[in-house]
């Protein structure tokens, strides 16, 4: 490995110590200086300006750009990076004198959340494949390993979109690390994705996330912490009280693999007094491996979302509904 990979290393170590949401923070921070530092000569900000979301049958692939801005989302960044290295250190429990094949699908420019952990392991123990839709993503992480001197640990680089990949079928798929989600499901492909590669998997493999679970409840959108990648995160305001909470359905590698997922809500009755709680609100509760997930409300994937305000429902019940059709989305039905 490079000599500048050993800053990374004590960077990853750092992250991987960490305890609390400041340290964790100050942890994501240092990751993106570091990147933004790497990327320069790969990846140039009037490139990255230029570069559009790709849509898809499925949801919105986003740019090299705002691939790269999810750095900025610290909490999850910090996350995804503890979840996965719980997973491959599970994944050799699993298959013992076994190399682990990972595959990270949605990698953007700098496959943060693998490359960092690459130095805690040889590169007889673990192969990556990165693949993403995105030429210039491509071209930018290719660099990123020629940089790093990590070509050892890479099986191959692949562009190709995610929800109709095959990975090689003579070779067992340990690992599949996806994070191409938006809050509340919506957006971006993450469902058809896992839906095209977690059968792909070994049997005993392990998704990353492990799961996502879908709640519904009555809450004061408005109120509501929510994260963006101009706002500190340690200074959100405190969750607010929510009213009929309830869990509508979780995504794991159980998922079927029928092309359109939907689902369809049992009947939600309206409260006689929604003052305090006038709107109906998704949110995701995110496991990223075992016991780690993301706080509700304090990153772009975990924000809560507006279905619609309850002051627009004349009917007493209605149903929530949800597509991957076209663009991945919420909607509510009245119910008579």
């Amino acid at each position: 490995m490079s000599v500048k990979y050993n800053s990374l290393k004590t960077i990853s170590l750092l992250l991987l110590k960490s305890n609390s949401e400041a340290e964790e923070v100050a942890a994501a921070h240092s990751l993106a200086l570091y990147y933004t530092d790497l990327l320069k000569s790969s990846f140039s900000s009037e490139a990255s300006l230029l570069n559009e979301p790709s849509r898809l049958e499925g949801g919105i692939a986003l740019s090299s750009q705002q691939a790269l801005d999810c750095l900025r989302d610290p909490l999850r960044t910090v996350r995804f990076m503890k979840g996965t290295y719980q997973a491959i250190q599970e994944a050799f429990l699993r298959f013992p004198d076994q190399k682990i094949e990972l595959l990270y699908a949605g990698c953007g420019p700098g496959a943060p959340i693998i490359i960092p952990l690459l130095s805690l392991f040889s590169s007889e123990q673990i192969s990556v494949t990165l693949l993403d839709i995105n030429e210039s993503s491509v071209a930018a992480v290719s660099d990123v390993i020629l940089q790093l001197e990590l070509k050892d640990y890479i099986r191959d680089i692949v562009l190709a979109d995610a929800i109709v990949y095959k990975f090689p079928s003579t070779i067992s798929l340990h690992i599949v690390l996806s994070e191409t989600m938006d809050k509340g499901l919506t957006r971006e492909p993450q469902v058809r994705i896992t839906q095209n590669l977690a059968p792909q998997m070994h049997e005993n493999g392990i998704l990353i996330p492990e799961s996502i679970a879908i709640y519904t409840a009555h809450s004061f959108y408005s109120k509501e912490p929510y994260f963006d990648i101009y706002k500190n995160v340690l200074e959100l305001p405190p969750s607010i009280n929510v009213v009929t909470n309830q869990f509508l359905f979780s995504i794991d590698k159980t998922i079927q693999s029928k092309k359109d997922f939907e689902f369809t809500s049992n009947s939600i009755k309206v409260p006689v007094n929604f003052t305090d709680t006038p709107d109906i609100c998704v949110y995701a509760i995110i496991v990223v491996f075992g016991m780690v997930q993301l706080p509700k409300g304090k990153t772009q994937i975990s924000n809560p979302i507006c279905v619609a305000s309850l002051y627009n429902l004349k009917e007493k019940s209605y149903s929530l509904f949800y597509t991957t059709k076209g663009i991945p989305k919420w909607s509510y039905i009245p119910v008579s």
